[in-house]
């Protein structure tokens, strides 16, 4: 999934459960859940290409984007939901390595990783018609957390 889809999910999360002892850990566990449904994918966009570069770069923005929303109407618990919002995106911070190396035209690892290697695992549909699962979650997720935003405000 995107890291927009994460953090609007973490968002969600953050603004619906009251105990921040439960709603971190669960807003990290999301991502995992995220990652194993079908969603945008292109195996033919190599990771140094200006294409995915823009992509990532995009998706980074709209996440900023959430964060400053937040930040502006400050919801009941908005630290908690900012911090569910970054720990929902977190996971696929363990890829930026793997981006680095590209970028900088260095040879591939192989995933020694236990943590990486189950990560890697569990998307295992990442298509370009993922890209409609992607968008319909954007909307849903959207849609709930603009409702709860507008009564935690």
């Amino acid at each position: 999934m995107t890291a927009t889809n994460h953090a609007l999910t973490g968002s969600l999360i953050g603004l619906s459960v009251i105990n921040p002892f439960v709603a971190l850990p669960l807003a990290f566990l999301s991502h995992f859940v995220l990652d194993a449904l079908p969603h945008f994918g292109n195996k033919t966009l190599e990771m140094n290409s200006s294409e995915f570069t823009l992509m990532l770069m995009v998706d980074a923005w709209f996440c900023l984007l959430l964060v400053c929303v937040l930040l502006i109407l400050q919801p009941s618990g908005w630290l908690v939901v900012i911090a569910s919002a970054f720990l929902a995106t977190l996971p696929d911070f363990m890829w930026f390595p793997k981006y680095w190396r590209a970028i900088k035209h260095r040879p591939k690892r192989a995933y020694k990783n236990m943590f990486v290697r189950f990560h890697a695992n569990i998307q295992w549909s990442e298509t370009p018609k993922g890209a409609y699962v992607e968008i319909a979650w954007a909307l849903i997720v959207a849609t709930l957390l603009m409702r709860g935003l507008g009564q935690a405000i």
